[in-house]
């Protein structure tokens, strides 16, 4: 659950153009030191982001820190595909 929230809160403050450190942390659940999620999108031109965010207990159990690695890879080069066509016309 934490996991999704996490996320989501990633996810929102991407679309809204929040940086990631702005938005509220979440605590880990109980009994972790830290909780990672993963985020990976493909925009409508091929380029790939992906997104890595931490946050980290303290012993209050109290999310005290965040850190977050964003990615972004441009798209792949577009195929470029030739080709050739022969016509042989023999007469007799």
């Amino acid at each position: 659950m934490t996991k999704f929230l996490l996320a989501g809160v990633v996810t929102l403050g991407m679309l809204g153009g929040v940086a990631e450190a702005q938005s509220p942390l979440v605590p880990p659940p109980s009994g972790t030191l830290s909780s990672t999620t993963t985020t990976k999108a493909v925009g409508a031109d091929g380029s790939r982001t992906d997104t890595t965010a931490t946050t980290y207990r303290n012993t209050d159990g109290v999310a005290s820190d965040s850190t977050s690695k964003t990615t972004t890879y441009p798209p792949p080069p577009v195929a470029v595909i030739t080709r050739q066509n022969t016509t042989t016309t023999t007469t007799q």
